[in-house]
């Protein structure tokens, strides 16, 4: 996992390079197929060597899509449709990973009837919603971008001019966010299933109901903005997402560690499409594939050491353990965000 991570954040910059030559739709595209054929394969093979390899390229894959988004929706909307687009992107793509938790989990469990091995199980499940990810390739090939077809290649001297103190902070303060992240999130599944002793479905279940939140609180992104502005609305969600963390990091049954993740999921990322707004909009547009780069670079480079250290805790210490850290990191960067 730690291995998926680092590698998207070192592959943003080849990224980057490869979309100045292909352009931002075909760059999508590769990115799209890698992840998927990589998905598949990941879980065919027995080996833990093979896997790592794997591992690289769908981070490689990852890279792609994350690191040409922002910039590609930027390009694709008016000012007054972004904040809507951003959200809209952002609500639908987790109304998706709602539908495919809850798939993969009761597929799982009904598919062990009949392979007789619950690895096997959760292997075909896999498989299977690995197969509809890729369908995504079809209404991608049907958008047709306007604006430059091409980024402008970035240069040395770019990257130097770019480095000022604002973007640095920005930059800084997504680390500390991502670091957090990796200690926990990747480790929800796991969590559950083994802190509170409970099946793949009901982990599935929760999951799914926790990333239904994500939706809901993307869907509200355009409204809480209205009314309280893009700062204000991302510095108080990811505060009073932090007593929530505490609730599930020192769980009280099932049904509070379920609605904890819901309304975790919905304060934590309502921010999200923000932020990814914002970071457009505080440079110049030369310079916006340069900082989906830095930004995917440094969160997946946090998140990818976040989960090494979350996994040592974990092991070594408790389950509960990473989410005192967490919250520690989220309230820095949430500091930073605000100075």
């Amino acid at each position: 996992m730690s291995l998926r991570r680092l590698s998207i954040g070192i592959s943003t910059f080849l990224i980057a390079y490869i979309s100045s030559k292909l352009g931002q739709k075909r760059t999508l595209t590769i990115g799209l197929v890698i992840v998927g054929i990589t998905s598949i394969s990941i879980v065919l093979t027995e080996s833990i060597s093979v896997m790592k390899i794997l591992s690289i390229v769908f981070g490689f894959g990852m890279a792609a899509m994350l690191t040409i988004e922002s910039p590609f929706i930027f390009n694709q909307t008016e000012v007054n449709e972004r904040v809507h687009a951003f959200s809209l992107a952002f609500a639908s793509r987790n109304a998706a990973f709602m539908i495919g938790s809850l798939l993969t989990g009761f597929l799982s469990d009904i598919l062990s009837k009949y392979v007789g091995s619950s690895v096997e199980s959760i292997r075909y499940s896999l498989i299977i919603v690995s197969l509809l990810s890729m369908m995504a390739i079809f209404p991608l090939m049907s958008l047709k971008p306007r604006g430059a077809s091409v980024d402008k290649l970035i240069k040395p001297k770019d990257i130097y001019r770019f480095l000022n103190r604002k973007n640095i902070l920005f930059i800084t303060y997504t680390g500390l966010i991502g670091l957090g992240a990796g200690m926990v999130v990747p480790f929800f599944g796991v969590y559950l299933k083994y802190m509170l002793n409970t099946s793949e479905s009901i982990v599935g279940l929760i999951l799914s109901f926790a990333q239904f939140g994500n939706v809901f609180g993307g869907l509200s992104v355009p409204y809480l903005n209205k009314k309280i502005g893009q700062e204000k609305s991302i510095i108080l969600t990811q505060l009073l997402s932090i007593p929530l963390l505490l609730i599930i990091g020192f769980p009280q049954g099932i049904v509070v560690v379920a609605f904890a993740f819901f309304f975790r999921s919905s304060l934590m990322n309502m921010g999200q499409p923000l932020i990814r707004g914002i970071s457009m909009e505080i440079v110049e547009e030369h310079e916006r594939p340069l900082m989906s780069s830095m930004r995917a670079m440094i969160n997946n480079l946090t998140r990818a050491l976040g989960i090494f250290i979350g996994g040592y805790l974990m092991t070594h210490f408790s389950y509960n353990t990473p989410y005192i850290f967490t919250i520690i990191f989220y309230l820095l960067g949430t500091y930073l965000f605000y100075y």
